[in-house]
């Protein structure tokens, strides 16, 4: 089975993702929209409004040469960085503007926006790196495009993927702060690994430029580092801390009765094997007891057959 370095990690499937925004498309319209301006670049007033009529949607593999080539390219960026990169298709991207006061037609442009997801001191953050739109009406000029259009897609395709967090869980009574870690981007998955601050080190080997070879037949997967499960499964051994797990007894016809006891007291060094992860061992506290008491042959006189029990 697939291990993984680091304390958690989350992969999901680019169809899961996709479906997702397809739904916040469907539901949340607003989350596609803005709206731009008035803003005044070299004595020019500009306004610039947009709407992605469709579901954008991820495409989790850099852009080829080609089309980089031809992506209007975000300020400071002039090469693909080598981790991390994705695309954000938007089959129509609908704009609107103004330039000078003066209302430009209705433009309807195909866009593929380049962001690379990474981990930055714990939080996830999105850089976008470039823009390409398919052919765009005459008006809309070149200062509009790359001042208003460009840094405007930019800054909404960002805004679509930082969403992406793990906040502190409650697991089985444990608190648990997760850290991000890595960000890959395997072509099929996008996986967020964390580091759990559950008082133990973090996993061994677990570090920021270190990817895995994930499950790639999964559209959405966990994986568990073993520190973090022995922690988990210890904080559900100790909610069922001096917990009665028997107490009972049966009566034989003619012979007597049985009874038996047993509590769960405590557990303590939960392990998961080096070898197998899916084997778990621990040091149980159970005190039990059982017994047979045989029924009087005259009255007053009776005996035990036998009674035995465990103490710790």
């Amino acid at each position: 089975m697939t291990e993984t370095p680091y304390d958690l990690a989350l992969g999901i499937h680019a169809d899961a993702l996709n479906s997702g925004l397809k739904s916040l498309h469907g539901r949340h319209r607003a989350v596609f929209q803005g709206q731009y301006g008035p803003e005044t670049i070299e004595d020019i007033a500009y306004t610039f409004s947009w709407d992605f009529l469709e579901p954008p949607e991820l495409i989790l593999e850099k852009p080829d040469a080609e089309l980089w080539a031809k992506m209007i390219k975000a300020q400071g960026v002039t090469d693909l960085p080598d981790s991390g990169v994705l695309q954000i298709h938007a089959p129509q991207l609908q704009v609107n503007g103004t330039i000078a006061g003066d209302a430009l037609p209705q433009g309807v442009s195909e866009v593929k926006v380049a962001v690379q997801a990474k981990v930055d001191a714990g939080a996830i953050t999105i850089v976008p790196l470039g823009v390409r739109l398919s052919d765009i009406p005459d008006p809309y000029t070149k200062i509009m495009v790359e001042k208003v259009i460009v840094p405007n897609v930019l800054d909404q395709a960002k805004s679509l993927l930082s969403g992406l967090k793990l906040p502190v869980q409650d697991l089985f009574g444990q608190q648990v702060t997760l850290t991000p870690v890595l960000l890959d981007v395997t072509g099929t998955h996008l996986v967020l690994t964390a580091t759990a601050g559950t008082g133990q080190a973090p996993a061994t080997g677990a570090s920021s430029g270190a990817a895995t070879d994930w499950p790639s037949d999964k559209q959405v997967f966990l994986l568990v580092g073993r520190d973090l499960m022995a922690r988990l499964l210890q904080g559900a051994l100790d909610q069922w801390r001096d917990t009665e797990l028997a107490n009972d007894d049966k009566t034989l016809i003619g012979v007597g009765s049985v009874w038996w006891k047993a509590t769960f007291r405590s557990a303590a060094n939960v392990k998961v094997d080096e070898s197998d992860p899916t084997s778990v061992s621990a040091d149980f506290d159970i005190p039990w007891s059982v017994g047979l008491d045989l029924f009087p042959i005259a009255p007053g006189k009776g005996c035990a057959l036998f009674k035995a029990s465990q103490e710790s």
